[in-house]
């Protein structure tokens, strides 16, 4: 801040310097004086060259290190809040926050700050000479100045709706190119890459329109004041000179009043730009700080219960969850699932049976009953610890860019080599690894996509297992693999559950035959539960499933 001030300091002194050398020197023609203001001419500007670079680097890195804490803190909001917030946004838009919004609230709090403080203290040095030099004519300086208030907060109004608006066409812009990039097989596989390439032209298009929108406002905006202000300065020169004439103003007083006021125009003009900047500044804000202001559905307690080892008992207390109003997935669900037991949870698709494992892993709440590790409602442990305890094998396995290693080892930081290693034999991919180039330090590409279904599978069982979890969830874990593949995956999925309590979700009933009891969901509800040879024979769903599923193998065998 005092290297603003005296930044703005020695811009302001300068044409007080030009009406001593107008009044003491060509008209007195005093050359002592002349040596001294072209000494002073020197070290002033050479004080003001030091000052600027103070302030710059100083408000550049406090601006930067805001804005670095306020990413990191939208980062760290973004990967807790609820998975309906997110599933309900694209990837693209959110990243565009983090990204494009932030920077934009960057420029604002180092280069517009700036402009405020320096240029706002040159304004208010430059109106104390001015009221010094002539009050008569500063009077009629400042009678130009509401119109040009006026001007600035109509097009300010103006200048936000369009901020709003180009940022929102930016993030639908990364959006569509997130979407494109991330399907790109897709994309490729149906042809459609000018089907995408047009889409994100037509999005292009329309954010090039906002921009434009916003220029034509900011250049209208500038324009109109600066029109203002030179018409001003012409009136002002007229009177000024008729005060010359008179003997009330010398001519060094003028000279340096009109100075004052041709420095005038440059705050005003950046004023004018700083309200654009603010604008859009401002609508940046908004989109950032409603995503700060937006609370996490699931919620950690005031006061979380750490477990440091748990039994692994599951248990359903009269759940019933939506993921949106009205639209029930589970009603009034109770069971119980003892510590150790192997337990099959089957049903038609969209029955439920994926929610069950994500309320169990709390990335959700019920809106009625509970849901209890070892006797002890979720909502009241430590989401970190609890995570920790669970094991999960999703249907679709998310392998990060990195080694084997690090994917393996991925949320587990004390696992050692052994443990890696162990877990990799355990879901029998130890060989495969070992045949890679650098073995366990071999890069799998992002998503794993160097990797095949079934070696993918393999690689998320261990990273399930490498950390010891009491509970172990496999949420479809073989339903996109082809039957050799799926007896594999299914002999590493019983050493991998050997001990644990285990869940086993499935749509396929082929891989659920061994468990030691059977849930069957249906309509958000259990309809029916025992063993599989208990429920094959019941005649209920389970019974007609199994006929479905088992007689098409057979049909198919036969042929």
């Amino acid at each position: 801040m005092v290297c603003m001030m005296l930044s703005s300091a020695c811009a302001v002194v300068a044409p007080w310097l030009l009406k001593n050398i107008v009044d003491d020197v060509l008209i007195s023609r005093n050359m002592v004086m002349l040596n001294i203001i072209a000494v002073g001419i020197v070290i002033l500007y050479t004080a003001k060259s030091v000052f600027f670079y103070g302030q710059q680097y100083l408000m550049s890195w406090v601006g930067q290190r805001v804005v670095v804490d306020l990413r990191l803190r939208l980062y760290d909001h973004m990967q807790r809040m609820s998975f309906r917030y997110l599933y309900g946004h694209r990837v693209g838009e959110m990243l565009s926050r983090i990204t494009n919004d932030v920077t934009i609230l960057q420029n604002i709090i180092t280069s517009v700050l700036i402009d405020i403080v320096v240029q706002g203290l040159s304004f208010i040095g430059m109106i104390g000479f001015l009221l010094y030099i002539n009050w008569k004519l500063s009077l009629l300086t400042f009678l130009v100045l509401p119109l040009a208030a006026f001007v600035l907060d109509v097009a300010s109004k103006r200048l936000r709706i369009v901020g709003h608006d180009i940022q929102k066409q930016l993030a639908g812009l990364s959006a569509i190119a997130a979407e494109a990039l991330s399907a790109i097989r897709i994309v490729r596989l149906f042809a459609t890459e000018e089907q995408e390439y047009g889409r994100f032209e037509s999005q292009s298009d329309a954010h090039f329109r906002a921009l434009m929108r916003g220029v034509q406002t900011n250049a209208a905006l500038t324009g109109i004041v600066e029109v203002i202000l030179i018409s001003a300065l012409a009136v002002i020169l007229w009177f000024g000179g008729r005060l010359v004439v008179s003997g009330e103003l010398t001519p060094g007083e003028l000279i340096a009043f009109l100075g004052y006021l041709a420095l005038l125009v440059q705050p005003v003009r950046v004023f004018s730009r700083v309200v654009a900047q603010m604008q859009q500044g401002l609508a940046a804000a908004d989109r950032v700080f409603e995503i700060l202001d937006t609370e996490s559905e699931v919620k950690p307690p005031k006061h979380p219960e750490k477990i440091e080892d748990i039994r692994g008992e599951v248990s359903f207390r009269n759940v019933s969850f939506a993921y949106n109003e009205g639209s029930m997935v589970l009603r009034d669900v109770s069971f119980r699932i003892l510590p150790g037991e192997k337990v099959a949870i089957v049903g038609p698709t969209g029955a439920g049976k994926s929610t069950i494992a994500d309320l169990i892993t709390r990335f959700y709440d019920p809106q009625e009953g509970s849901v209890a590790i070892d006797g002890t409602d979720l909502r009241r442990l430590d989401l970190k610890s609890l995570r920790r305890r669970i094991g999960v094998v999703p249907q679709d396995p998310v392998l990060l860019k990195g080694s084997v290693t690090f994917n393996i080892a991925y949320g587990c930081e004390d696992a050692s080599c052994c443990d890696v290693e162990g877990a990799a034999r355990v879901a029998g991919i130890h060989s495969f690894i070992m045949s890679l180039p650098d073995g366990y330090e071999t890069e799998i590409g992002e998503r794993g996509v160097t990797l095949s279904g079934g070696q993918r599978q393999r690689v998320a069982i261990a990273r399930a297992i490498v950390r010891d979890p009491r509970i172990l969830i496999m949420d479809e874990a073989t339903s996109s693999l082809d039957a050799a593949v799926e007896q594999e995956i299914q002999e590493a999925m019983r050493k991998a559950m050997a001990g644990r309590t285990s869940i086993v979700i499935a749509h396929r009933l082929a891989t659920v035959r061994e468990a030691d009891r059977i849930l069957v969901i249906d309509g958000g509800r259990v309809v029916e539960e025992g063993s599989h040879d208990i429920l094959k024979d019941a005649g209920g769903l389970y019974s007609r499933l199994c006929s479905l599923q088992f007689g098409e193998e057979n049909a198919n065998h036969s042929g």
